[in-house]
């Protein structure tokens, strides 16, 4: 196999370096364009992950909400059931103080009527009892201070747990990222770092093309 001469070798050099470049480039362009697929992909796939997590915290905040409405709602009916069996008790020994009010006063009036007569024998062996004097029947508990209370400190842990809750949920978002692609400001960035990464990758590839260049025949 005969070599060619030394001009058509010197205009065959460029032309290799040509095709090598080209081929280089065709490469990346295809890597590039298999980036730009993946990450349409990608963009797809957190669209539809992104309405996914808005439906299902939409669902999840309902629930909530359900289930606070439901707690309320049990704590009302047990405030009610509370407030009518305090009532009915209160109703009842108010029934029963009353009576034993009327029972003293007829009391009173037999005493009163028999402290009219003379016979002393007679008054002391009709002189009715007279029960002792007992302490306050009324309850001094009748107020909801202590369930009001307990629910101020539920509302405030609630509170608490939700600004930790949408605390957490904040950092995690923050955490997602789509793609690894730098973020290009302007398109001349973009072309920019482009530029400096080819030449990088050429000039790590083909820092031996100026010898190789030289040896390079047409069979």
């Amino acid at each position: 196999m005969d070599t060619l001469p030394d001009h058509v070798q010197e205009e065959a050099i460029p032309l290799g370096h040509l095709v090598e470049k080209h081929d280089k480039l065709e490469k990346i362009i295809q890597k590039k364009e298999k980036d730009v697929q993946e990450l349409r992909e990608a963009v797809e796939s957190h669209k539809r992950s992104a309405q996914t997590a808005v439906e299902d915290s939409k669902r999840i905040f309902t629930e909530l909400i359900r289930s606070i409405k439901k707690r309320r709602s049990e704590v009302q009916q047990l405030i009610r059931d509370q407030e009518r069996a305090a009532v009915s008790r209160a109703e009842e020994q108010l029934e029963k103080l009353k009576k034993e009010i009327d029972d003293l006063k007829r009391i009173d009036a037999e005493m009163k009527q028999l402290s009219e007569t003379d016979d002393h024998i007679h008054f002391l062996q009709c002189l009715p009892f007279v029960p002792e004097l007992t302490g306050s029947a009324v309850s001094c508990h009748l107020s909801f201070d202590a369930v009001l209370k307990t629910m101020f400190q539920l509302r405030e842990k609630l509170h608490q747990f939700s600004r930790e809750t949408i605390e957490n949920i904040t950092a995690t978002l923050k955490n997602i990222q789509l793609g690894g692609a730098p973020d290009y400001q302007t398109r001349k960035d973009f072309l920019r770092c482009f530029r400096v990464a080819l030449e990088a990758a050429l000039h790590s590839e083909n820092k031996d093309a100026g010898r190789a260049g030289k040896s390079l025949q047409i069979q």
